[in-house]
């Protein structure tokens, strides 16, 4: 039986490089995104290219019955064998109390609500079965305290410590847990960051490709590492960053 991938914010970026990967591996996949043409031609020429089943699932994963659809598709996955909870976006770059709070709210539910609602539909077939993986895409901001960025920094801490706490929980059923922070990516998230916040992470953090991050993240998996932090420079500054709690402070000016 063929083994299936759920990925969800696959229409580009890390997600669709994950996409990529494992479609090259065999996995039928279930993709999701917002953007129906891009998605679609991913989906098209993955199946033409490596002769694999791909669904599409148009979703805004802040919308209720949007993510019932996931829900739902996760549910009935046949041998749902890996889940990459990866879509997310940030809010706009101002202090937190000038934000809309429903932003912030709607911002929590697709960055955390999400992935448990997905985790909780795939782990009674994957314990069944004795196997499975879970990947949940945190940041590098799980580890510092971000200037502006407070919903977003807190929802990748979240994320982080929730996959830690998850894997002791079923690492004995056969499941693996990962969570992926990676730094600066070059993916749409970044090329849409304002001038003043591109500069500021250009400054102090070196940009990676989605392959990258993709190619690290499946390394620490056959690790059974249960964090990954994809390239060397990110975790020097994450080391400086928490034996000098200071220096956070100095990166985001």
């Amino acid at each position: 039986m063929s083994k299936t991938a759920l990925i969800t914010g696959a229409t580009s970026g890390i997600g669709a490089a994950y996409a990529k990967r494992l479609a090259g591996q065999g996995y039928d996949l279930i993709i999701t995104g917002r953007r129906k043409e891009i998605i679609q031609k991913l989906a098209d020429d993955l199946t033409k290219q490596y002769n694999i089943k791909v669904k599409v699932i148009i979703a805004e994963l802040s919308n209720d019955s949007d993510i019932q659809k996931v829900v739902d598709a996760t549910k009935a996955a046949e041998n749902l064998e890996i889940l990459v909870n990866n879509a997310g976006y940030a809010v706009p770059l101002v202090p937190f109390v000038q934000n809309d709070p429903l932003e912030n709210e709607r911002n929590l539910k697709v960055l955390v609500g999400v992935p448990m609602r997905l985790i909780s539909a795939a782990i009674p077939e994957m314990t069944k079965r004795g196997h499975g993986t879970i990947i949940n895409i945190s940041s590098a901001a799980a580890f510092l305290p971000v200037r502006k960025r407070a919903v977003y920094a807190a929802s990748k801490a979240f994320v982080k410590s929730f996959s830690e706490s998850l894997s002791l929980e079923v690492k004995n059923k056969g499941i693996q847990v990962l969570a992926v922070c990676p730094g600066m990516t070059d993916t749409d998230f970044f090329r849409g960051l304002s001038k003043e916040e591109k500069a500021i992470h250009m400054k102090n953090f070196k940009v990676m490709s989605p392959e990258s991050v993709v190619d690290c993240s499946l390394k620490d998996l056959q690790r059974k590492r249960v964090v990954c932090i994809p390239g060397m420079y990110d975790r020097v500054l994450i080391a400086t960053t928490r034996t000098f709690p200071w220096f956070s402070k100095l990166l985001f000016k």
